[in-house]
């Protein structure tokens, strides 16, 4: 049975009401997709991407605010260039520069691999594995450097071709590898969640040093830990 209103009911309610339905329903709508993009998690790269554009679109010309030129003040880390290893060298570099006792770091770039070889003589007494005092620092700074970083790092313990005379370790293997193991555990102590290896090599890379012109400083290199960072990129773990 269909109930019709009367014309003079009709005219007055007239064709109206039907909007504050409809308002209704757009209020409930914007509410929910307002809910809907609170849940989500922008994408910092997305983001930036698109604003990139529009401000290429746009002609956006980006402000930036002068720069303190305090000398202390760290150089900006592009984790997008790390894999530039000559990039990387001037940062390592850099934390050097800053730290005296790292004076005789030796960094060397290999193409391929970038060779961070620190003397015994910063890290360990003669014939010991355990750290120094302010061993563990030293490796701090590298460490936290290095953490930000997705490239491959290996660490390998050398030694000087004297034999083994004391009763901490068998041979030079044990001695080189216990080394490298340990500056892999002051790592872990800082920060470092990435892959890690740990290598002995005793004095098998004894030639490495050829090009040492003091005999002194090469045997001071040779009872090294060398941080070799190479090119190719590693997950967390």
């Amino acid at each position: 049975m269909t109930i019709r209103m009367p014309p003079t009911e009709a005219a007055e309610a007239g064709d109206t009401r039907w909007l504050l339905t409809f308002a209704d329903l757009v209020a409930l709508i914007l509410s929910f997709f307002v809910m809907l993009y609170a849940t989500q998690k922008v994408e910092q790269g997305e983001w930036q991407a698109m604003v990139k554009s529009l401000s290429q679109s746009l002609k956006v010309t980006p402000q930036s605010e002068t720069a303190p030129n305090a000398a202390r003040n760290a150089r900006p880390f592009d984790p997008h260039r790390a894999s530039d290893l000559s990039y990387l060298e001037t940062l390592i570099d850099g934390v050097r520069g800053r730290d005296p006792a790292l004076a005789g770091m030796v960094i060397r770039n290999l193409e391929d691999r970038l060779v961070v070889a620190l003397p015994g003589d910063l890290l360990f007494a003669s014939g010991r594995a355990e750290p120094m005092p302010g061993a563990t620092q030293r490796i701090a700074a590298l460490a936290n450097l290095l953490g930000n970083i997705s490239n491959r790092v290996d660490l390998f313990g050398h030694t000087d071709p004297t034999p083994m005379s004391g009763r901490n370790f068998e041979s030079n293997w044990e001695l080189s590898l216990a080394r490298a193991e340990s500056v892999a555990a002051m790592m872990r102590a800082a920060g470092y969640d990435r892959p890690l290896g740990a290598f002995g090599v005793s004095d098998t890379r004894s030639a490495d040093l050829s090009g040492v012109a003091s005999g002194a400083r090469r045997l001071q290199l040779a009872r090294r830990v060398d941080i070799v960072i190479r090119t190719r990129r590693e997950p967390r773990r």
